[in-house]
């Protein structure tokens, strides 16, 4: 019965957030909405042995497909990795969330710096928007994309909605600023 259920969860959206550090670390909380009618993550979150095997599950089919990916920093090579899974419930309504934390890092340097990816390309199958969040002063220099996105000063905000071509080559180039903005006093130091 738990299968069955299970094949009537549907995705019905999804958002990431990447923050970005000048130490080269790049750190992403990416997250899955999937209506839920029948209740089956509920059931799952109640019984600890199933809610670890879900996990487990989830973690390993995000590691495969983030492993089909190629993503270079700079032209080398880098790899991403699930760190964490959870299912989060959202209230009393029917959509449940599933949400991965994966990190990755890369060397950047002074002056310009690059980060490519190339992706399945594929037909959305749901509304989403991804964010990159830069150190404060950060110019961004270039995004190539078959996303829309807008640029607001160092962040990028991109999305698809359902139906539209996605993925295939994609390219963000960027330069760090010489001096990191302390916001919280208003300040500015050398790095």
């Amino acid at each position: 019965m738990e299968e069955y259920l299970s094949d009537l969860v549907e995705p019905i959206h999804a958002n990431s957030f990447f923050s970005v550090s000048k130490t080269g670390e790049i750190h992403e909380r990416l997250e899955y909405e999937y209506a839920d009618p029948e209740g089956y993550y509920r059931r799952v979150i109640k019984d600890d042995d199933l809610l670890t095997t879900e996990v487990t599950n989830l973690a390993t089919n995000m590691q495969f497909f983030l492993d089909e990916e190629r993503v270079e920093i700079n032209g080398e090579r880098v790899k991403s990795e699930v760190v964490y899974t959870d299912i989060l419930l959202k209230g009393i309504s029917e959509v449940v969330s599933v949400v991965y934390l994966i990190d990755f890092a890369g060397r950047f340097q002074q002056g310009p710096n690059s980060i490519q990816t190339w992706l399945e390309e594929e037909e959305a199958p749901y509304d989403f928007e991804i964010m990159w969040r830069f150190p404060a002063g950060t110019k961004i220099l270039l995004v190539d994309t078959l996303l829309d996105y807008e640029i607001y000063s160092d962040i990028i905000m991109l999305w698809a909605m359902e139906g539209e071509h996605v993925g295939g080559y994609e390219r963000m180039d960027f330069e760090f600023p010489d001096k990191i903005l302390d916001t919280r006093k208003g300040l500015q130091h050398n790095s």
